[in-house]
């Protein structure tokens, strides 16, 4: 998956706001993309485009974050 720079300001935000309300590992809904971010370490732990989101459940995470357009 490749990002550009708006969509990289984006996934920080995201992770300062996950951070703010204390969360760990968080779900962040982007686009057509998910990814699971270790919010201390502001990693992105596993990421994925929406065909690969079908049917998938997400474990081991204590928040979620929709990131806008």
């Amino acid at each position: 998956i490749e990002l550009g720079p708006e969509q990289l300001a984006k996934i920080r935000s995201a992770i300062d706001k996950a951070a703010a309300k204390g969360a760990k590992e968080s779900l962040l809904l982007m686009d057509n993309m998910a990814m699971i971010v270790n919010v201390s370490n502001r990693t992105v732990v596993t990421a994925m485009d929406g065909s690969s989101m079908r049917e998938h459940v997400f474990t081991q995470i204590d928040s979620a974050v929709i990131v806008g357009s």
